[in-house]
């Protein structure tokens, strides 16, 4: 919660405004007469003031979920909400839950979420701490790796696809676990920098980018989900994917790649055409239909998913190309 506290400039010797800093504040940092401060202007001339030399102790958020007989589904879920809220240690305190579905929580949270590891651990509790080394990982690294990742698992499902190949099927989908953890790693990022302007403003974005932020890393992780569910499909398709299919796969894996390219290197033209181009992607996307719809196949309905799926890819990479025009919109840079 803000403290609000208003105070009157005062001019002292002639030329020097100056204000009294609240007393509490002043108490509860333990500073003195002497000690220097930091004063941070933000994009809107509002000042924050910092001190300097001061090593503060990371704030401890700690949230307890309580439960009778929580599915092993559900837990997880809750881990990683308070996950992406920022907080540091999550409890689940659950005295019903069998040993092996504690194991597979535990598991699960280690594999999707970045640093998670666990300090306490009994019958009744499964404490979680989230050790993460914000310095280490930027937002902008940690989106930049999801999309790379995420652009080997749309074309390594399309090779899959053309040659009937479940090995590399199943392969892309365990790397889709890689994708979330760096979703939810940078939704955690946003979340903290609501307070800590610093998480932003040391990449050189600002808070009113926070929402393209969030949109971009989003639209990566669908197209991620969307390749998942492709590769899930080979192992009942085998060699049965048409040509057509196959090239409509590779001209959204093209989109998808320039879309990349655009958010990476900040390419507003490039992104402009991406968007100019989505009236013959829908266009393709109804001949293959067509297509499929002609043949006499039980692979038909998968085949229409797969299908569905390519389209899906293509239009949140159009969202990525407009994200990007809208992050460009609000970078310092478009002032000078």
């Amino acid at each position: 919660m803000q403290t609000r506290i208003t105070r009157k400039i005062q001019l002292t010797g002639g030329s020097t405004y100056i204000i009294s800093l609240p007393k509490v504040w002043v108490k509860e940092l333990s500073l003195k007469p002497g000690d220097e401060v930091e004063l941070i202007q933000d994009n809107n001339f509002r000042l924050l003031i910092v001190p300097r030399g001061i090593q503060q102790e990371p704030k401890q958020n700690r949230a307890i979920v309580s439960c009778e007989n929580l599915r092993p589904t559900f837990a997880v879920r809750e881990f990683i909400a308070y996950y992406m809220a920022g907080y540091n240690t999550v409890s689940l305190v659950c005295p019903k839950m069998k040993a092996e579905e504690r194991g597979l929580v535990k598991d699960t949270v280690r594999k999707r979420l970045l640093g998670a590891e666990v300090i306490e651990e009994d019958a009744a509790n499964l404490t979680v701490q989230f050790l993460v080394n914000e310095k280490d990982l930027p937002i902008s690294r940690a989106i930049n790796r999801a999309a790379i990742i995420t652009q080997n698992m749309l074309k390594d499902t399309i090779d899959a696809l053309r040659d009937g190949d479940v090995e590399i099927a199943r392969e892309v989908q365990e790397r889709d676990d890689e994708v979330d953890r760096f979703y939810f790693y940078v939704a955690r990022q946003l979340t903290l920098s609501i307070t800590s302007f610093e998480v932003l403003e040391e990449e050189g974005y600002n808070a009113t980018q926070i929402v393209d932020i969030y949109s971009a890393i989003k639209s990566i992780e669908r197209i991620a989900d969307h390749a998942s569910r492709i590769s899930s499909l080979i192992p009942e398709i085998g060699n049965g994917t048409p040509q057509e299919l196959l090239n409509f796969g590779d001209t959204v894996l093209e989109v998808y790649r320039e879309s990349v390219k655009a958010f990476i290197n900040g390419k507003r033209e490039v992104a402009n055409k991406i968007i100019d181009n989505d009236y013959e992607l829908a266009e393709r996307h109804r001949q293959t239909m067509s297509i499929i719809f002609k043949l006499n196949s039980d692979l038909k309905p998968s085949l229409l998913l797969v299908t569905d799926s390519f389209r899906r890819i293509s239009r949140y990479s159009l969202d990525l190309a407009e994200t990007t025009i809208n992050l460009l919109a609000k970078t310092k840079v478009e002032d000078k």
